[in-house]
């Protein structure tokens, strides 16, 4: 009889692990005329094959954003998408999310566009299938809302210290690399000849207990299964010390994840906090 903690052929679990390494490789090998021969490609928002990202997920997406971004993501004439459930404030540099509720501790949170298809797709394909390629589809949107937050929070010169969330130990095990990193630097390239701040990323942060995929859980349970999970690395202690820090993760839906780097951030020394996200839930009050 199988162990309690063993998977057999048809886990999910199983099924996630081989599919995320098989889909790694793939991305590896991704753009190769023999690949896509024998394995066609196709788009990380609809599955339709031909391109990794098709132009009618392109146009989908676009209608996602919560305005119209400086970095002319927009076509033109199309009209920015309208938030539904997650409250948002125009605040100098664009939109800062707020959950229901909003938990305490919470730092201001800018997000470029609504978390709906075919952004969700991408994202989850990108994070957890191993589609390491839609980074080029993802990273304009999280350096527009990178943007947008720097100059909501008037960080117009000096040094700001971007703080990727950390990825759990078994999420890190599982990937083979820690993507929400990556994606900050590939960001924060795009904003290097756009004047501002000096922006230097830092994985500042870890997990210092076991915490449950936020996936399944409802607010109060994401809350509590990441009260006190998280704190800065002892050698990044003196970088991000008194530093202006922007908290950076993919998505925003309970604020769970933002508080409790926030808090992490703020208890060892660092200066004021504000996020940056690629997108927001529609999410109401519970």
């Amino acid at each position: 009889m199988a162990g309690r903690g063993a998977t057999g052929p048809t886990d999910p679990r199983r099924r996630r692990d081989v599919g995320s390494g098989v889909g790694r490789a793939l991305s590896r090998l991704r753009g190769s005329a023999l690949v896509d021969l024998v394995l066609p490609r196709e788009c990380g928002g609809c599955l339709r094959p031909g391109a990794d990202w098709c132009a009618r997920c392109q146009r989908a997406l676009l209608g996602l954003a919560f305005e119209a971004p400086a970095r002319g993501l927009l076509q033109p004439g199309a009209a920015p998408a309208t938030v539904q459930g997650a409250a948002v404030v125009e605040h100098g540099g664009g939109p800062w999310v707020v959950p229901h509720p909003a938990p305490a501790g919470m730092p201001p949170v800018h997000a470029w566009g609504i978390y709906a298809d075919p952004l969700r797709a991408a994202v989850s394909a990108w994070k957890d299938v191993g589609r390491r390629d839609l980074e080029a589809v993802l990273a304009p949107l999280l350096a527009a809302s990178v943007d947008g937050a720097l100059r909501g929070a008037g960080w117009a010169d000096g040094v700001v210290v971007v703080v990727p969330a950390p990825s759990s130990r078994h999420a890190v095990r599982e990937r083979g690399d820690t993507p929400m990193a990556a994606l900050c630097r590939a960001a924060v390239a795009e904003l290097t000849d756009r004047g501002g701040p000096v922006l230097r990323v830092a994985p500042a942060l870890r997990h210092v207990r076991r915490v449950e995929d936020q996936s399944g859980l409802g607010t109060a349970e994401r809350r509590g299964n990441l009260s006190g999970a998280l704190s800065v690395i002892p050698l990044w202690h003196s970088v991000i010390g008194g530093r202006r820090i922007l908290l950076v993760d993919d998505v925003v839906t309970t604020g769970a994840t933002f508080a409790e780097g926030a808090r992490a951030l703020r208890a060892a020394g660092s200066g004021s906090v504000v996020g940056a996200s690629i997108a927001a839930t529609q999410r109401t009050r519970g």
